[in-house]
């Protein structure tokens, strides 16, 4: 991402991670913000809405582990965004 970039308020309806592989980003969630630089980890349970942000140049790796069907379709909302 470059300096400055945001990812607006959203969700996946996975459980996901996000792993710093260069820079820092600023990861908003439930109240809280955390400020990741490279290396750092943070996992997020599924349907928790957040935001990121670029403080520097940055790179990150998500990942989301999908529930299986059933349980995504027994999921009272669907989708991204707010």
């Amino acid at each position: 991402m470059e300096a400055a970039a945001r990812i607006e308020e959203h969700h996946a309806d996975g459980t996901t991670s996000v792993q710093v592989l260069k820079g820092a980003i600023r990861y908003k969630t439930l109240g809280q913000i955390y400020d990741l630089r490279t290396g750092s980890l943070l996992t997020l349970g599924a349907s928790i809405k957040h935001e990121v942000e670029a403080v520097v140049e940055s790179g990150f790796l998500l990942t989301i582990s999908w529930p299986d069907n059933r349980e995504l379709l027994a999921m009272p909302h669907r989708g991204y965004g707010t």
